[in-house]
């Protein structure tokens, strides 16, 4: 008698090891101060340089998080940088970040606009203070300016990644999730925890190290870019009182509330923030 075959189940989660659809981007690696750094592109978006658009990710994140904003790719130059996943002992991973950006390998255009998530905010904003004449506009998506806002329950979460298998396989979709929130579709889940298992532990403890000490928050009112804060509403990793906070502080910035959304916008609300980020970029990078 023939052994019945039972049905497959269903992946609620796809492989991590898979490109997703939609995630499919333009590729190249580029040295940078001597060490790799992954920069992503839309396949025929625009090739004006004087549009260039950099987009820096969250903690454990690749440019390739940003992929979403594809729609905004026909107008502009989008740049979806991924930072070194091991940054040398001799800087903290947002000094050498910040030298990285500074630095004639990274061949940016003289002038851009910069897009900063999470730990790509706090590079942002240590960015924009340093060289405000570089910048057409900044938008700081869930800001990171200072660790005494930020929910340390949820940086300790995100160390779950980190797990061994099959610990890992457990919890990461699970830490993906909350940081992302119900909206975060099953693709986009997928790729935040493929990027992060590329992260050693050592390099993911200095980048929350970076975060534990941060403090721009005084620094602020001196920022003279002009610039977008978007925030989603259910974030619960930074809260929205926050980005309230670092929104008062810089002077003429424009604050912008995503009901829904968590602490990754642009991955699960993207009409939205596509929206406002189009119609932001369109006022300031003439």
């Amino acid at each position: 008698m023939r052994e019945a075959t039972l049905p497959a189940l269903p992946r609620l989660v796809p492989e991590p090891e898979d490109i997703q659809q939609g995630y499919e981007l333009a590729f190249e690696q580029r040295p940078v101060r001597g060490h790799p750094v992954r920069l992503f592109t839309f396949p025929g978006g625009s090739l004006d340089e004087s549009r260039t658009v950099l987009c820096l990710p969250g903690l454990g994140a690749s440019g390739r998080s940003f992929a979403p904003m594809r729609p905004l790719a026909a107008e502009r130059r989008f740049l979806l940088w991924t930072p070194t996943l091991q940054t040398p002992l001799t800087h903290t991973p947002l000094q050498w970040n910040l030298a990285a950006l500074e630095h004639p390998d990274a061949r940016l255009p003289e002038r851009f606009a910069l897009v900063g998530s999470s730990f790509g905010s706090l590079i942002s904003i240590a960015y924009a203070l340093a060289h405000p004449e570089r910048l057409k506009a900044l938008v700081l998506v869930s800001p990171v300016a200072s660790v005494h806002r930020v929910r340390r329950w949820a940086l300790a979460l995100s160390t779950l990644v980190r797990m061994p298998k099959p610990f890992a396989y457990i919890f990461a979709p699970t830490v993906a999730r909350v940081l992302g929130g119900r909206h975060l579709p099953p693709e986009g889940r997928a790729e935040i925890v493929r990027e992060a298992r590329r992260l050693s532990p050592v390099e993911l403890l200095r980048r929350l190290q970076d975060i534990l000490t941060a403090s721009y928050l005084d620094d602020l009112e001196r920022l003279r870019v002009p610039t977008l804060i978007l925030h989603g509403a259910r974030d619960l990793l930074v809260p929205l009182s926050y980005a309230r906070d670092v929104a008062a502080r810089i002077p003429g910035s424009r604050l912008e509330v995503i009901r829904e959304a968590s602490h990754l916008p642009y991955m699960s609300h993207t009409q939205a923030f596509n929206a406002f980020v189009g119609d932001f970029l369109a006022q300031h990078d003439s």
